[in-house]
């Protein structure tokens, strides 16, 4: 018997801007993280930053929390997304679906598409990007800096091309391997960092635009994310989605002289049609 209370997707305990996308029978549930918001907590006061306004277990990746009757509930995290990229992370209400979910993330079996905004414009409509990344590791009590090299890979293809506005491409990216700050780090070193990136990003061109369009946050958005597994003897496939943000129109129809009002124009209305239901393949 569990020693844990399983709550009902409805009776999570979302915070300010957090919404639930979709979820199954099954105990999978997909939400869309506002940017800005943390996957989890990082230290116990930043549970109100954090998607659940609940404590968290940092060694086996849960939230918990007490329910009315003083009985504890428990939510797996099981997937995350930088503080600054917004859109689909998805949440399992039990310990076997979550074990098994996780499972297809670190082989490679779920597909996720992101939206980026990025700066130039690719030579080529559609590509695989495949780099050789450095990674720090930790030997004894010492971080030896760049240490490991890992293989990167993601697919990409280009939706929007820069029409007037700033020197921004939209392009949809799928990342293939799951690596830190893959997208972001990709993105710079073919030559597109990611706008609004403070890490990996133009700084000077970020700051243009934000003067220019009061638009500040990153422009990376996890626009969907597909995961088929098997639980209980039954195949099971779980989709979710998530609208390109706002923001991103906002700056994709920006002209100098203009102003931007609450008009998300002819043109915004057009990406969002060609966006909604398009689906590419790799390569």
């Amino acid at each position: 018997m569990n020693e844990y209370r399983t709550v009902r997707p409805e009776a999570l305990p979302l915070n300010e801007g957090v919404q639930i996308l979709n979820s199954n029978q099954d105990g999978l549930v997909a939400v869309e993280k506002p940017t800005g918001a943390l996957s989890h907590p990082n230290k116990p006061e930043d549970s109100r930053r954090s998607i659940l306004k609940a404590n968290y277990d940092y060694e086996n990746e849960y939230f918990f929390w007490e329910d009315e009757d003083g009985r504890e509930c428990r939510v797996w995290l099981v997937n995350r997304l930088d503080s600054p990229t917004s859109g689909v992370m998805l949440l399992a209400l039990n310990e076997p679906l979550n074990d098994i979910v996780k499972y297809n993330f670190a082989t490679h079996k779920v597909s996720k598409f992101y939206y980026a905004l990025v700066k130039n414009l690719p030579k080529k409509q559609a590509a695989i990007w495949q780099d050789d990344l450095r990674k720090d590791v930790i030997v004894g009590k010492r971080r030896i800096k760049k240490l490991r090299k890992i293989t990167a890979k993601t697919s990409y293809q280009l939706v929007t091309k820069p029409i007037g506005g700033f020197p921004i491409s939209l392009l949809r990216l799928s990342p293939v391997t799951g690596r830190t700050h893959q997208l972001r780090v990709q993105c710079k070193k073919h030559g597109h960092p990611i706008v609004g990136d403070r890490t990996y990003g133009h700084f000077a061109f970020n700051k243009e635009v934000a003067l220019e369009s009061g638009e500040r946050r990153m422009m990376l958005h996890c626009a969907e994310t597909v995961v088929n597994y098997n639980y209980k003897g039954k195949v099971c496939c779980f989709q979710a989605k998530s609208e390109m943000p706002e923001a991103f129109h906002k700056v994709l129809n920006f002209r100098p002289g203009m102003k931007l009002p609450k008009q998300a124009s002819a043109d915004s209305t057009a990406v969002s049609k060609t966006l909604k239901d398009r689906r590419f393949k790799e390569g």
